[in-house]
């Protein structure tokens, strides 16, 4: 052989087989080695044989960096180490091959003679590299070790790489919890994962190992996998659907989603196995079955309720209706009650002043019967008896007409208490007078005062009865609408007088009553006595004004009284 024959040296040669053996007894203690301790055993190995002074593993790993893994001796200078580092960088494109360079030392000394061997993995990056200050490094024996540990480093990694590769598969499928199960092109178990085993009710491997495939399947479902399904598999190469399997400790049905899928053979292409993945859908169909019946429920309860709302709205709108027939039976007889209340007033009214005037209008009619009688005798002394029967008939008529001015006295109140009054004190106090009486109504009120309007001759009290009584109609008038408005106003008029205002935005007077509103006993309130306005046209008529009512442009009503400026009354 070509490499031995420089070696004249028999030890040499023993020396030389002798680490050739070492270096093939290394694979036997990587096998629970990792990449790095297989590495790092290998530079050791080589550093004692090559008698090297350094000897270094650079290895790729994540993200394109590189692990090295390096031996050297102490008095290296590590200069020249990094040199060589370098060096072996710029040229790892080109390692595929062997390579041999020479490495000056920085310092002055010796130079390094480098030889480096590629390892075959990861695409030629990794590389195994071991220098020397001699002159005959690296010699043919040496070049021969370096490479037989570059290739023992390759096939361990490599198998190293493979394992992990298997123990990720068998540990995926080990701990999967979903049915895992490999089986002959005949259907004969080969290996089913501990979850496939639980879910079937079976203890060990073992217990599996003796079934077919279809000794798993539940008999209704048997004979399409055993005609259909597997032919399909074995034909297509993947069948995807729902089937029942057993329990074998129950003997139930277990509803699985199977995912069946043909194994080639890598090199030929050759089918060998028959696999299969498959998903208990039991919660799934528990929770379908459930949800459904939650549906079910709900919509039953849905339906109940909705006849349940809707007798009771039948029963509220019943309800309301004899709520709505009951509330005008009841106002019915509230106006049947004013109405009579109103008669009784009037009937109390008219029997204190047909009491008053009978006795005088008696006299009167007793005296004019008998100065009749008197006359159609025709002699002197029967025309003195009736001319003095005709002066009592006269006397009784002016009692009664005193009667009548007492009642209106009382109504309109002497002359005698008018006085020179400040109006925009009067209106306020009236208005805060109705305000504090009618707080439900809450209306908005407008005050709008002018100079030339602020005395007036009159009675302060009769006055704010007639101002109280305007105010409380408006805001009376607006009782059932949300937005609620009275303007107050005051202004001169050209014939000397003032006129006060009240105008409000209620829905205004009915046309029905609009001619007679100030006639006595007529209101368009279902509780009024109709005897406010018709007080107050006396009270302002007895002050020499005149008290009068139009509808608002827009909506709304005003009612507008004038009063005299001072004592002097003007002719209306």
């Amino acid at each position: 052989m070509p490499w031995t024959e420089p070696l004249a040296n028999p030890d040499e040669l023993r020396r030389c087989i002798r680490d050739l053996v070492s270096l093939s007894t290394l694979p036997a203690a990587w096998r629970n080695y990792d990449m790095r301790q297989i590495g790092d055993s290998i530079v050791a190995a080589l550093i004692t044989m090559l008698a090297a002074d350094f000897v270094f593993i650079a290895l790729p790993s994540h993200g394109n960096q590189v692990t090295e893994l390096i031996r050297s001796d102490p008095n290296l200078n590590p200069a020249s180490l990094d040199h060589v580092r370098a060096m072996v960088q710029r040229a790892k494109a080109t390692l595929r091959d062997e390579h041999e360079f020479i490495v000056a030392d920085a310092s002055g000394g010796k130079s390094l003679h480098v030889a480096t061997a590629p390892i075959g993995i990861m695409g030629g990056d990794a590389v195994l590299a071991a220098g020397a200050a001699r002159d005959t490094f690296p010699t043919r024996t040496e070049k021969l070790l370096l490479n037989t540990g570059a290739n023992q480093a390759a096939i361990a990694f490599q198998q190293w790489s493979k394992d992990i590769d298997n123990r990720r598969f068998t540990t995926l499928v080990q701990r999967s919890t979903d049915f895992v199960g490999i089986a002959s092109l005949g259907g004969q178990f080969q290996y089913v994962n501990p979850a496939g085993l639980q879910s079937l009710g079976l203890a060990t491997l073992d217990d599996a190992l003796p079934l077919h495939v279809l000794d798993l399947i539940s008999p209704r479902d048997q004979q399409a996998v055993q005609n259909e399904l597997w032919p399909l598999v074995l034909r297509t190469g993947r069948w995807k659907g729902e089937l029942d399997l057993v329990h074998f400790g129950l003997g139930t049905p277990i509803s699985f989603l199977c995912d069946c899928f043909r194994i080639d053979h890598p090199r030929t292409g050759e089918p060998m196995n028959v696999a299969t993945i498959g998903r208990d859908l039991t919660a799934q169909k528990a929770s379908e079955t459930a949800l459904r019946y939650l549906n079910e429920s709900l919509e039953q309860r849905v339906k109940e309720r909705t006849v349940q709302l809707a007798d009771a709205n039948r029963r509220l709108v019943a309800e309301n209706f004899e709520r709505e027939q009951a509330d005008l039976r009841v106002h019915k007889l509230q106006n049947e009650l004013f109405h009579a209340a109103r008669l009784t007033a009037a009937g109390q009214m008219a029997a204190a002043l047909a009491h008053e005037l009978n006795q005088p209008l008696t006299a009167v009619v007793n005296s004019v019967n008998a100065a009749k009688r008197l006359l159609a005798r025709e002699d002197h002394a029967s025309l003195v008896i009736a001319r003095d029967v005709n002066d009592e008939a006269v006397e009784q008529a002016l009692r009664a007409s005193e009667i009548i001015r007492r009642l209106r006295q009382f109504v309109t109140r002497d002359e005698t208490e008018k006085r020179m009054e400040v109006l925009p004190s009067m209106i306020e106090e009236a208005t805060a007078l109705v305000s504090s009486g009618a707080a439900s109504f809450a209306a908005r009120l407008n005050f709008e005062f002018y100079d030339s309007a602020t005395a007036v001759w009159v009675n302060r009290v009769q006055i704010q009865q007639v101002l109280v009584n305007l105010i409380r109609n408006a805001f009376e008038a607006m009782a059932d609408q949300d937005q609620r408005e009275v303007t107050l106003a005051t202004r001169a008029l050209d014939s000397g007088m003032i006129e006060i205002a009240v105008t409000d935005i209620g829905p205004g007077i009915p046309s029905d009553i609009a001619d007679r509103l100030f006639e006595p006993f007529v209101s368009s309130k279902h509780d009024g006595m109709g005897l406010g306005l018709s007080i107050s046209r006396s009270i302002v008529e007895a002050h020499g004004g005149r008290l009068k009512t139009e509808p608002k442009p827009g909506g709304g009503t005003v009612f507008r009284f004038t009063l005299p400026p001072d004592g002097v009354v003007n002719a209306c």
